[in-house]
């Protein structure tokens, strides 16, 4: 080792309180950007298993199936595995389920039989053996013998494929079979919450009419293929499996992809950026602590490739140290995230987060890293090579000034003193120092800002996108005088946090779209520019009827006369050439006119003329759940419409939002249990448990990247502070010679720490606006948001954090400095 190397390596020891900082900055950006990497594999790798769990592995689903197309279909090269089943028919079972009634009758071929899970008996081996999943809550079990009348659903004389169960639907076109139950299966996976019988499965290996469901090799070709299947075989409906293969970066609507895309490279650039200047400060500072001992390095001989490699050599040794720690920080602080997530989400089923990595991820940081730190020390190098030995050991360079540079205005020192004056003259000749002093702090800033500002966006996307039930469990079928004790019981209950009773009916107006005068000009051409302009139908209209004290309790902020409510909100999705887009916005100006309300069978018998009502956007739960977003949303309350609409009995519904599901649903079942009622409950939170799943894991994984992020810009903030103050010591001990009280010492400081702090702000805040700006247009190409979300609190946060870190790093960087001996610290000579 020659003696710069050895000198570089007694220099790194001698400021130990640099060096370590120097490292924690190349530990933490290590760690961020390893960290991203394995917080992706590992959120893609959950969401993948919770996709099959939700909704199965198939990539693709092919309807309408015939046996001869199914065997050339499976031929095909691109494919790995298929599912085959052929629906037979429904047969009414008796189960104490009050929302499924049914078998669903399924023959399966034995690959759809294999991906089954089997709990107890054997699978089906010809068509008089039938297999049932566990929670159909029948007594049925392995052996026993069931005779079913497979057919079709009838309601009032029509056949009735909807997934809901209508009181006085019945089953004929029926055969009768009898089957023998040979095993008990977990349920199927392809068997939605929402239908209305229990899928059941027998054997039979030649299917016509079938369900194929497909997976292919490579899921990326799954739309090319799917099509050119469904083309070749004249497949006129096929459905694919949006929720798996979007994690595989698969989607028809091409712009959610690019979206998606744009918002990684944006956070991807701006972690990178942070990366980059947080490094490159840390050798910058050091290239200029050392550029006395570079000057007398170069007067005894060194040359400037020399100096060179010793910069490049400190960057070494850094890299060395830190890389590995950075790598090893991510695993620890990414497993203690997932070990976290785990334990928040213990009772959700199919919940479990394993810590993945995919070498890509590891290698790409590594290399970012090794170049980041190798440019970062480069090029302080370059400078440090260029500069004089007599301009290094006289440090002539670091300060060039003419007088009017630095003059201050007698406001100033009016305002801040002599203190005020000198501190401000310091800045204005030590612009370099200053300068990374700032570039530190804006990155902090825009930092914090620009990630809140992906957490507002990511929440409010998923608010539209993933739709959501304002609601946890719906009793139905409830009469509010028979069932009224029962209602009581459950609405009063510590489980429950919101209620709403409520129906629904829809309606029709005696205008068409084109006559109503109701909608704005902007709605109008919303409608005309997506093809949504219905002008030769007439409007719909959905009526959601409340219980008087459910509408008193919405109205409040409304108004206090219980007259009905014009919803004046539209939300849904826009598909069109490839792409998909949700919208919000409201619909109708202030011209309050007369809406007819009329029956749907019949547009001119009409049964009343709305004329008096509200017009409000205002949200409550239950209503977004309810209304049909092509029409007219009205709400009123029960006594109204009893009145004006309708006298005679009906049913209602009754929605509850629950801090605790498990024992709500409990209390629910047993109140039905012990009481004589037509009602029936269904926990629809069931149904969405992993979309839930997923808002609350992007929540964690967000707030973690912002806490983390701001952890290494107070990091480099921290580092060019506390720098910039010691080799500030001489200049100190000059001032404090000639009169600088420790009162006036720390009164210059703090108008330093001021001007830092404003100086970043005025920078940051507006490039951190425009990043949300950019932020806005990637989310604003799918996701209807027509105003862009300012992160005010963000903003709030970051002006208040930035005085306080600069502050208290002031402080403590020139606490030691308050202490030392003037006359030593004048005449020190450190090399």
């Amino acid at each position: 080792m020659n003696i710069l190397n050895k000198l570089t390596i007694k220099h790194l020891k001698m400021n130990k309180k640099r060096t370590i900082v120097t490292i924690v900055g190349v530990i933490l950006s290590t760690a961020l950007m390893v960290g991203i990497g394995l917080l992706l594999s590992t959120f893609r790798e959950v969401m993948i298993d919770e996709a099959i769990a939700s909704s199965g592995d198939y990539h693709a689903k092919l309807l309408n199936v015939s046996s001869n197309n199914y065997n050339t279909i499976i031929k095909n090269n691109n494919i790995e595995k298929t599912y085959a089943k052929e629906f037979i028919g429904y047969s009414k079972i008796d189960t104490n389920d009050d929302f499924k009634r049914y078998f669903s009758v399924f023959y399966a071929n034995k690959d759809y039989l294999n991906h089954l899970e089997l709990v107890s008996g054997s699978m089906p081996k010809s068509d008089s053996e039938i297999v049932i999943p566990e929670d159909s809550k029948t007594d049925l079990k392995v052996g026993d013998k069931i005779t079913l009348n497979v057919g079709n659903r009838y309601l009032d004389g029509q056949v009735n494929n909807s997934n809901y169960y209508s009181k006085g639907e019945i089953i004929k076109d029926y055969f009768t079979k009898e089957y023998t139950v040979v095993g008990i299966i977990k349920k199927d996976v392809y068997e939605g919450y929402s239908e209305v019988g229990f899928n059941v499965f027998t054997y039979k290996e030649k299917l016509d009419n079938q369900m194929l469901y497909i997976i292919y090799k490579n899921p990326k070709k799954t739309i090319e293929l799917t099509e050119k299947i469904a083309k070749n075989f004249s497949v006129e409906e096929y459905d694919l499996n949006t929720s798996l293969l979007s994690l595989y970066g698969v989607s028809k609507y091409g712009n959610i992809m690019r979206s998606i895309v744009g918002l990684l490279v944006i956070m991807l650039l701006l972690v990178s950026v942070g990366c980059i200047i947080v490094i490159y400060n840390s050798f910058a500072i050091s290239v200029m602590e050392r550029k006395k001992q570079f000057g007398l390095f170069a007067s005894i001989g060194a040359t400037r490739k020399q100096l060179r490699k010793t910069v490049l050599f400190e960057s070494f040794i850094v890299g060395i140290i830190g890389i590995p720690l950075g790598i090893l920080s991510a695993y620890i602080g990414i497993g203690a995230v997932v070990a976290s997530m785990n334990i928040l989400l213990k009772d959700l089923p199919n919940t479990a987060f394993k810590l993945v990595t995919y070498p890509i991820f590891i290698i790409v940081p590594i290399i970012f890293m090794i170049i980041t730190i190798i440019i970062s020390a480069f090029i302080p190098a370059i400078r440090a090579s260029r500069i004089s030995p007599i301009e290094a050991i006289r440090l002539n360079d670091d300060i060039k000034i003419k007088g009017r540079k630095v003059k201050t205005s007698k406001l100033t020192r009016k305002l801040f003193g002599i203190e005020g004056e000198l501190a401000l003259k310091n800045i204005k000749r030590n612009k370099k120092k200053y300068r990374i002093t700032i570039i530190s702090l804006f990155i902090s800033i825009l930092l914090f800002i620009s990630f809140s500002s992906y957490m507002n966006y990511a929440m409010s996307s998923m608010d539209n996108d993933l739709a959501m039930p304002s609601f946890d469990i719906v009793l139905n079928n409830v009469s509010l005088t028979k069932d009224k004790n029962i209602i009581n019981k459950v609405i009063n209950s510590k489980y429950v946090d919101e209620y709403a009773i409520m129906r629904s009916e829809t309606y029709l107006s005696k205008y068409k779209v084109s006559e109503m005068n109701l909608y704005n000009d902007k709605y109008i051409k919303f409608l005309k520019e997506n093809k949504m302009y219905y002008a030769d139908n007439n409007e719909y209209i959905n009526l959601i009827v409340f219980d008087d004290e459910t509408f008193k309790d919405y109205i409040k902020g409304i108004g206090n006369t219980m007259k009905p409510v014009l919803f004046d909100k539209a939300k849904g999705f826009i598909y069109k050439e490839r792409t998909r887009k949700s919208y919000q916005m409201n619909m109708f100006n202030n011209s309050h006119e007369e809406i007819p309300i009329c029956k749907t069978e019949d547009a001119n018998s009409c049964i009343y003329t709305l004329k008096d009502y509200y017009i409000s956007d205002k949200e409550y739960i239950g209503i977004r759940d309810m209304y049909n977003n092509l029409g007219i949303t009205i709400i009123m309350p029960r006594s109204y419409y009893l009145e004006h609409i309708t006298d005679t009995y009906e049913s209602y519904e009754v929605v509850l939002k629950s801090n605790d599901v498990k024992e709500l649903d409990s209390l629910i079942e047993e109140l039905l249990k012990n009481n004589t009622t037509s009602m029936s409950s269904y926990n629809i939170s069931k149904e969405y448990q992993m979309m839930n799943n997923l808002i609350i894991v992007i929540k964690i994984l967000v707030y973690g990247f912002i806490a983390l992020v701001t952890l290494i810009g107070v990091t480099s903030v921290f580092n060019t502070i506390n720098t910039s103050i010691n080799l500030r010591r001489k200049e100190f001990a000059v001032l404090r010679s000639i009169g600088l009280t420790p009162k006036g010492f720390n009164k210059m400081l703090r108008y330093e720490s001021i001007i830092y702090g404003l100086k970043s702000l005025l920078y940051a805040i507006p490039t951190s606006l425009l990043v949300t700006y950019l932020i806005h247009k990637q989310v604003s190409d799918y996701s209807s948001i027509e105003h862009i979300i300012i992160p005010y609190k963000a903003i709030l946060i970051a002006v208040i954090g930035v005085f306080i870190i600069v502050a208290i790093t002031m402080r403590y960087s020139s606490r030691k400095i308050k202490n030392e001996n003037i006359i030593d610290t004048i005449r020190e000579e450190n090399i």
